[in-house]
């Protein structure tokens, strides 16, 4: 396995001309997530069929006309469980590259494996063994060492034969546009960002709390989302998750009840306390006519079983028709999904949501007529 390590211009330039005409490029990424809200980009891996190299994006290079390649409506990139790498390009080059070959998801369509790894994939298809052992290392460190740089190509070198295999069973079923449909279709849930609004309704636990309760936990919510976005601070790093609901329950005045909270750090009222008791004030604030109303599971609403399971009836029969996999036409979180965009959205609430899986992308087309009462 021969690559090459980009750290210069004139490096990428050359490899850029070498690949600009090509139809297939196999992509993967490297990154370090540790405290970071965003991921941050470490290496991009590309591979052409002849040529592998491994983009330094630490480098000063100008990535402007790689971009273009990875933007080439002609040009198919193929990756494996890509949902991460699309997050990555979103952050790092401000687009996602398309179209897009998700082999896992590919392989699941096919009904030949349910959300496989990469090991396991190039193990099944091509026999090979490959070492992942450094799948947790430190990706920013320089210079990176020759394993890392082994392990990296490892990703592209076997994804392009592996992608060879599938692709002629996905052609022979006739899914191509859904496999590249279900790439447009991640991409579009990882841009989408709920109204700060809204955020609370997504905090664990928060359908125990009270009225009075949740007009805290809606301000605190808001909150930590925009500090984790100002700071590029996990959401936890900011706060943890469950004692946003604690401290929406007690609505503490002082920083000395905030720290009698159980689970509430030392550190999380040093850097934040005071900004919490913020939040807390401008929800004391508001009208008890504007709480917000107390937050229903789809458990609590009558028939939601027996629904649940008549829906996945209707849906069953249309995935058997046209062969494919009853799992990848709809989860049961899809099938939730579905339920709370009708029974918890108001027609106004749902213009800043995004749609539900079954009434967008490629499965609309396939379940439109049988669940036409849904689609509203």
């Amino acid at each position: 396995m021969q690559y090459q390590l980009i750290e210069n211009q004139n490096q990428l330039n050359s490899f850029v001309e070498k690949i600009k005409n090509k139809p297939i490029l196999a992509i993967d990424t490297e990154f370090m997530r540790r405290r970071t809200l965003y991921p941050e980009v470490a290496l991009i891996q590309v591979f052409d069929g002849e040529h592998l190299a491994l983009i330094d994006p630490l480098a000063e290079l100008s990535l402007f006309d790689f971009w273009q390649i990875l933007k080439d409506p002609n040009v198919l990139k193929v990756l494996h469980s890509p949902s991460e790498d699309i997050e990555v390009f979103q952050k790092y080059a401000g687009f996602v590259p398309a179209p897009l070959f998700d082999t896992q998801f590919a392989l699941q369509l096919l009904g030949e494996g349910n959300c496989m790894g990469f090991a396991l994939m190039v193990n099944k298809l091509l026999d090979v063994e490959i070492d992942k052992s450094e799948s947790r290392t430190n990706w920013l460190q320089r210079p990176l060492t020759e394993k890392q740089l082994d392990y990296a190509a490892a990703d592209t070198y076997y994804l392009l034969p592996c992608f060879e295999q599938i692709i002629e069973k996905i052609n022979h079923a006739g899914f191509f546009d859904i496999v590249i449909n279900e790439s447009c279709l991640v991409a579009n849930k990882r841009a989408f960002s709920l109204p700060d609004s809204e955020i609370y309704k997504d905090i664990k636990n928060a359908w125990q709390l009270k009225p009075h309760e949740l007009v805290v936990l809606k301000e605190l919510a808001a909150w930590r989302k925009n500090k984790a976005i100002r700071k590029n601070l996990a959401l936890n790093f900011v706060l943890k998750e469950h004692n946003l609901v604690e401290i929406a329950k007690r609505a503490p005045s002082s920083l000395n009840s905030l720290r009698q909270i159980p689970g509430v750090e030392s550190m999380e009222i040093n850097r934040s306390g005071i900004e919490i008791l913020k939040c807390i004030d401008r929800a004391k604030a508001i009208d008890p006519e504007n709480f917000p109303a107390q937050l229903k599971r789809l458990i609590d609403f009558v028939n939601y079983k027996k629904v649940a399971k008549e829906v996945r009836q209707k849906i069953t029969k249309v995935a058997k028709e046209h062969d494919i996999p009853e799992d990848v036409m709809a989860s049961k979180k899809q099938i939730n999904q579905l339920l709370s965009w009708n029974w918890k959205l108001t027609p106004a609430q749902r213009e800043n949501h995004i749609k539900p899986d079954l009434l967008s992308s490629w499965r609309y087309k396939y379940v439109k007529d049988v669940l036409s009462e849904w689609d509203t």
